[in-house]
């Protein structure tokens, strides 16, 4: 008995040692989640997922999410949701709808800025390329295969684009790798139904929460709902959804296209969403502060549904040509509130860990 004892004693100091030398092996990146090494980088890597997530709890090396991020990059299988942990600034705030214009744009402004999930592998689409307004118009495209799952679908991939001005940079990029890309802007003179040289077929028709073929501006719209099934994509996955639309009065309709999509169900068939967000001031007026909170409810919302941000540029291009090169996001954020003229725009991008089937089957539940 006393032998075997020890000798079970000389197998549990081993492994430790072991985990040891495991653990001095992790790599810890800038944005604070840990590398763990693959069989391929550590020909002695042979902990399974459970036996690295005890170690990394006994360790206490990793919070949640850096510890699902670290244990997906090491397997086959799709990625864990990662938990979303509230910004330490958020919880002295009042709560959401109670709280003041100061402190409303507070708690939007520092979600924004925590990222919920780092996308590893990633590629920066269309935009300006030269010129002051370098890079306006581009959009990320998360391509891990979770997200991007080329060839998943008997179809190939899926685009919808709102709001294009004349610049189908981002469109024709899509185009390019291999998707069927629908642009939709009933701003532009272009001729309902045109195909660019890319393969991009352009719809006259502006997005909205109801069907009208003389609606906003006299403008013929469409809600998301109606789009998909008008073009027969009912039994297909929404690959990428970008909304870039302006209203002319400093916001848009990305807080309508996420409604329907919460509403309807949709959420759970596009797979990434890709949108500009507009703040603009002063939120001193009740609409405005108004349209605030229901932004940042909505995109908790989508949080609940699966959906991670992955993503947020600030757009201040047009302000650094025109009124200063150095200005910046927080420039704008000291006039939001009370001044007049101020609008914050962030290019956001989300990735849906909880797709559940076509936008037909969504829709029938």
């Amino acid at each position: 008995m006393k032998s075997r004892c020890n000798a079970r004693n000389v197998a549990i100091f081993l492994s430790f040692c072991f985990a040891i030398v495991l653990v001095a092996s992790w790599t810890k990146m800038s944005d604070g989640t840990w590398n763990v090494p693959t069989n391929d980088d550590n020909p002695h890597y042979r902990l399974q997922i459970s036996d690295k997530m005890a170690l990394a709890e006994c360790q206490g090396k990793l919070k949640q999410t850096s510890k699902m991020s670290a244990i997906s990059s090491a397997g086959n299988g799709p990625k864990e949701l990662p938990e979303i942990l509230e910004p330490l600034a958020n919880k002295e705030l009042k709560p959401p709808g109670e709280a003041s214009p100061e402190e409303e744009l507070e708690r939007i402004w520092n979600y924004m800025y925590q990222r919920q999930y780092h996308c590893t592998e990633s590629k920066y689409l269309g935009g300006q390329p030269s010129g002051p307004f370098k890079g306006d118009g581009a959009y990320d495209l998360c391509v891990e295969k979770q997200f991007w799952p080329q060839g998943g679908d008997k179809a190939k991939c899926l685009v919808y684009s709102f709001g294009i001005n004349n610049d189908f940079s981002f469109d024709d990029e899509m185009a390019k790798l291999g998707c069927e890309v629908h642009s939709f802007d009933p701003s532009m003179t272009l001729a309902d139904n045109s195909v660019t040289n890319t393969g991009v077929i352009f719809h006259k028709i502006g997005i909205s929460n109801e069907d009208n073929d003389s609606g906003f501006n006299g403008w013929k719209m469409r809600t998301l709902k109606t789009l998909i099934k008008e073009l027969g994509h009912e039994d297909r996955h929404l690959d990428f959804l970008k909304v870039d639309t302006d209203r002319g009065d400093g916001t848009g309709f990305e807080d309508v296209v996420m409604q329907e999509l919460l509403e309807t169900g949709l959420y759970k068939c596009v797979r990434q969403f890709s949108f500009e967000l507009h703040m603009p001031g002063p939120l001193t007026q009740p609409r405005l502060l108004n349209r605030c909170r229901l932004l940042y409810r909505q995109m908790r919302a989508l949080n609940d549904g699966g959906w991670r941000l992955y993503n947020t540029t600030d757009n201040v291009r047009w302000y650094k040509a025109q009124v200063n090169q150095d200005y910046t996001q927080r420039s704008n954020k000291n006039d939001i509130v009370k001044g007049g003229g101020a609008v914050i725009l962030w290019e956001s991008s989300f990735v849906n860990f909880e797709v559940t089937g076509t936008c037909k089957e969504v829709l029938s539940r």
